[in-house]
């Protein structure tokens, strides 16, 4: 169905086209944008390759450093190496840190198009230090968090500085950088949207479809709620025009708002509403083709879209069990691997022994556990005189 757009839509949507030059073809915009990823993992971007030079020849990237400190302990008493011990790691720790920071710049700049401002010396989203996201003409259109209990780096790019993030690559190359290089598997969030011009996916339309079910996710499960979020002046007039779809909390929130108004744009041919879905811990390959996994999530969306959807998803979660499990695995094996090691060559191997030796017979529900009588009694005789 064809529709004629006022002239002022139709700039807008040249603007748009200009603006994702490089992928003019997308009939959807990514409107927010954050990722994170391990700090040491940016050691991995000087073997990404750049244009005309290979992992060895480039120059973009700085090299990791070798870390070559001769460390001589010979006559230390005790106390004495643990200080030098904490020295050499303090050293060590000051090199690599200049080196991410460094690689950082350079794949902020590079890959990303964007300035890192310097430390703002505070926390952001439980990050230890953070750093403005800058264009080239000054302005801070996100955040760089550095830290954080798994020491990891966390990129949060706004609306704004998309619109900037766009211009400078595409998203099937960002995949390539987040997936291939820096190992990221899932997005911490995007939001894809599709802005309409013609009045027919407006708030009035979404709430049609949400009472038909198409909001529910294409791979089943529950139908989302709604909630109309509209207020008016005291004359009848929109103020704000806006309908939610889930939970915000939920991996998939849909807005869909009267866009037009939202900017206070007072031209009365002008038609906007824009439809945005926000996904959160969305695998990282929703950037090969944004169209196709905005049109896959629901029936909504696949109505708004001239190519057919593909199913995409969040991130599993872990279960409690699970979690439970690996924390407790990381704990003995932090604190106790040595002596594991120790007790796994005594007993030649035998896990069965190794185990019988180390639970207490008041957790054994089982026999699977049972140890020979012999190594019993060496045990309790031990334990007797400690």
């Amino acid at each position: 169905m064809n529709y004629q757009y006022s002239d002022r839509a139709t700039q807008l949507i040249n603007n748009r086209l200009e603006r994702f030059k490089k992928h003019e073809d997308n009939q959807t915009i990514i409107d927010h944008l954050s990722f994170s990823f391990a700090l040491a993992d940016l050691r991995h971007c000087k073997r990404a390759g750049v244009i005309g030079h290979t992992a060895d020849t480039q120059t973009l990237f700085p090299k990791l450093p070798e870390i070559n400190y001769e460390f001589n302990t010979e006559g230390l008493k005790e106390d004495e190496f643990l200080v030098a011990l904490e020295e050499q790691k303090s050293k060590v720790n000051e090199r690599m840190a200049d080196f991410y920071i460094d690689t950082l710049k350079v794949f902020s700049r590079h890959v990303l198009g964007f300035d890192l401002s310097t430390p703002r010396d505070k926390g952001f989203h439980g990050y230890t230090n953070s750093m403005n996201l800058v264009t080239s003409e000054g302005t801070q259109v996100g955040f760089v968090g550095i830290g954080g209990q798994r020491n990891t780096v966390y990129f949060q790019i706004s609306g704004e500085g998309c619109k900037h993030l766009w211009s400078h690559t595409t998203p099937f190359v960002l995949h390539h950088w987040l997936s291939k290089v820096l190992s990221i598997s899932y997005l911490s969030r995007i939001d894809i949207a599709r802005d309409c011009y013609d009045d027919v996916f407006n708030c009035k339309n979404a709430e049609t479809n949400f009472f038909q079910r198409a909001f529910a996710r294409k791979k089943g499960g529950p139908n989302p709620t709604m909630a109309p979020r509209h207020s008016f002046t005291v004359d009848g007039v929109y103020d704000v025009e806006m309908t939610t779809i889930g939970k915000r909390t939920s991996p998939v929130y849909w807005r869909i708002y009267n866009k037009k108004l939202e900017q206070g744009i007072q031209e009365p041919d002008l038609i906007w509403y824009r439809n945005e879905v926000e996904l959160k811990k969305w695998t990282v390959d929703s950037l090969l083709d944004p169209d196709s996994t905005f049109a896959g999530i629901c029936d909504f969306s696949q109505q708004m879209i001239n190519s057919d959807g593909v199913h995409t998803s969040s991130s599993p979660r872990a279960t409690t069990a699970a979690t439970d499990l690996a924390s407790r695995v990381k704990w003995v094996r932090r604190m106790c691997g040595k002596a594991l090691s120790d007790i796994f060559e005594i007993t030649e191997g035998d896990i069965q022994t190794l185990l019988g030796l180390l639970v207490p017979d008041k957790y054994i529900t089982g026999k699977s556990l049972d140890i020979p009588n012999t190594y019993k009694q060496l045990l309790t005789e031990q334990l007797r005189s400690h």
